[in-house]
């Protein structure tokens, strides 16, 4: 089979999105069905250099800060995040840019005919999570880069990601925390093997200092896979911070290289974390593969970071619109956290909608505090890893209730909750929940923007 056309690829990607009985995490199939198909290809990602991340939060972000680190520096970097936000090949970058359309779809029909000979296998044909992986693989190293930034899906062990054996790669731990529970596991330590799981065949360890079990954990596999580790904490590695609604302020050190007064162009306390993890990354890569951190330059690539979808604040007729991806309690604690810090008002509107299996419940409770107003909404995507269904409004309302907390309404349709939300100017608007809403709404905010600026 060959598709002709950008269209007819993202229809074929779209069908081997798993549905029905096939909707369950993969497990050890997934990986021992990527590694296959990997092999088929002559193993692209064993021939670059990657940095692999792995956590529960702050993974895309700090991905995003490596990469254009990197790219300052004089490489060619490519760049795999998940999910997307509104384009499919934001999970194909090359030096932050995604790859046009021709060339996506030259390199998926590079990939087609084994894609078919893995029909004939005991593993059947790869999900589409699986052949975006490969696909980003091959294009790095089919691309020349020197660097690949690579985010794991879910979890670690069993992530397709994790089908690396190279021993250059670099395996980076971000902040662990509960999610994905029913698949990772109910604790904290559970859901640690499974992300340190990245870690082998003497992988250099870059980690942010967490609760003294999971870095045991994290230290455990190290030993394991005898690997060095290098831990980045709080008030040590970075600190004397300044955060507020135009930038974030902070010093970093680590071993004989630090920076003072970073001025970081993304939001909020949690990304001081993800950019030390970046910068702890670049220097430790720097060390091993001999090339200058030169300071100047990654001083003006951080002031200019912009994220989507991340903390990021949007300003229309005068409101504040303060969109963020926060899709667990983790997180959700982070963002009320930095609206808190940043912002003088108290109270804002809040749209949200969640995914399902996720733990709305408590981040309820970071959001009903500093709520005038609730919109609640729904969303289903079907062009993601999974068809991703969001929760039943109903049951957020009745945990509105459970919380007694009044002032909500419903409106089933993204669209028109938003607009409905954009028409309530006298307080900021918190658009929250789930980074798969965001992707709903966040072309309407943009067109609105655009409309309203003309």
């Amino acid at each position: 089979m060959k598709v002709k056309n950008y269209s007819q690829a993202l229809n074929f990607l779209y069908q081997q999105v798993p549905r029905g009985v096939k909707r369950k995490f993969p497990g050890a199939l997934g990986l021992a069905r990527t590694k296959a198909f990997l092999k088929l290809l002559n193993n692209p990602q064993n021939k670059i250099k990657v940095i692999h991340i792995a956590g529960t939060s702050g993974k895309g972000s700090t991905a995003y800060l490596i990469s254009i680190i990197l790219k300052s520096l004089g490489f060619k970097v490519g760049l795999h995040i998940s999910p997307h936000l509104l384009d499919i090949r934001e999970r194909v970058q090359i030096n932050n840019h995604l790859i046009n359309q021709k060339k996506f779809v030259y390199y998926l029909n590079k990939l087609m005919p084994f894609i078919d000979k893995m029909k004939q296998t005991k593993f059947g044909l790869p999900t589409y999570f699986e052949v975006i992986v490969c696909l980003a693989f091959y294009v790095f190293y089919d691309e020349g880069a020197n660097y690949a930034v690579i985010e794991t899906g879910m979890g670690g062990q069993y992530d397709a990601t994790n089908s690396i054996s190279n021993k250059n790669k670099l395996a980076v731990i971000t902040k662990i925390g509960l999610d994905h529970t029913k698949i990772l596991g109910n604790n904290l330590k559970k859901i640690a093997r499974q992300k340190a799981k990245i870690i082998q065949n003497r992988n250099p360890v870059i980690s942010l200092w967490q609760k003294n079990n999971i870095n045991q954990i994290i230290q455990k596999q190290t030993k394991i896979s005898k690997s060095n580790i290098f831990f980045v904490k709080k008030n040590f590695n970075y600190k004397n911070y300044l955060i507020s609604k135009q930038n974030t302020i902070f010093d970093f050190k680590f071993l004989k290289t630090s920076f003072k007064k970073i001025n970081l162009g993304l939001l909020g306390w949690h990304q001081i974390e993800n950019c030390s993890l970046a910068l702890t990354t670049v220097i430790v890569l720097s060390l091993r593969d001999k090339f200058d951190c030169h300071r100047q330059k990654i001083y003006r690539i951080l002031k200019t970071a912009n994220f989507p979808g991340r903390l990021e604040i949007i300003n229309l007729n005068n409101q504040s619109i303060i969109i963020d991806g926060a899709h667990n309690p983790q997180k959700m604690a982070s963002l009320a956290e930095s609206l808190k810090i940043m912002f003088s008002e108290n109270k804002y509107n809040f749209l949200i909608a969640f995914k399902q299996g996720k733990d709305y419940n408590k981040m309820l409770k970071y959001i009903t505090p500093k709520a005038k107003k609730i919109i609640i909404t729904k969303f289903f995507i079907n062009n993601q890893d999974l068809s991703q269904l969001s929760e039943n409004p109903r049951k957020i309302e009745n945990s509105l209730n459970q919380l007694n907390y009044k002032k909500y309404q419903i409106i089933n349709h993204p669209k028109k909750a938003l607009n409905y939300c954009l028409s309530l100017n006298k307080n900021p608007l918190v658009i929250t929940g789930s980074l798969y809403f965001l992707g709903e709404v966040y072309k309407s905010i943009i067109d609105y923007k655009k409309s309203v600026t003309i």
